[in-house]
């Protein structure tokens, strides 16, 4: 425009590079403008752990764990100088995706690789190595299972020994009162 100190960026090679840029600019925008929410999860197994750890990143999250630790179904349990895993002894990933975070858990030191021999039992046969076996990679937990969320809950706030039942409108006016969630056992709030 005559007048105007406005001058057009400098041309591209391709509109398809100033398309990208001006999305990328666009999606920064709404990253940047994106409203921090308080988020409760309740429970602290590998999706709820990998959950709040995503969700971190932009909210403010706390997970309450009715255990004594994290783990969900990939707890351990310690006694006596012992410990075993009481719920899954190990997993295959099945996808590319899970794959791909699989491989990130065992540059942490999560998990490793699990070369242990699996067997096979049959009336006729007895015990047997399992034909089966060879084909899927095992993964397990170091020094146990439950390493992997105790990992992914690192810089989460996380609340063992509660668990979070009910949910009620909180005390505020008007349309932004909120949530309180109420523990299991007292009835308390554990917040809003």
């Amino acid at each position: 425009a005559r007048g105007s100190s406005f001058s057009p960026p400098s041309p591209c090679r391709t509109s398809r590079c100033c398309s990208l840029r001006l999305r990328l600019r666009a999606t920064m925008v709404v990253v940047a403008e994106a409203r921090s929410m308080r988020v409760a999860i309740q429970g602290s197994g590998v999706a709820a752990a990998a959950c709040a750890r995503r969700l971190r990143a932009t909210h403010d999250v706390t997970v309450f764990e009715s255990g004594r630790g994290p783990g969900g179904r990939m707890s351990t349990r310690r006694s006596d100088g012992y410990q075993w895993d009481h719920g899954a002894q190990y997993f295959s990933p099945k996808t590319d995706a899970f794959s791909v975070a699989v491989s990130e858990w065992v540059e942490q030191g999560w998990c490793d690789a699990w070369a242990g021999e699996h067997c096979v039992w049959s009336s006729e046969g007895g015990v047997s190595p399992d034909p089966k076996a060879a084909a899927a990679v095992r993964y397990v937990g170091t020094p146990g299972m439950n390493a992997i969320c105790r990992g992914l809950l690192d810089g989460v706030e996380a609340r063992y020994e509660t668990r979070a039942v009910a949910m009620r409108r909180g005390g505020g006016g008007g349309a932004d009162r909120g949530w309180v969630l109420e523990h299991a056992k007292s009835g308390s709030a554990l917040g809003e």
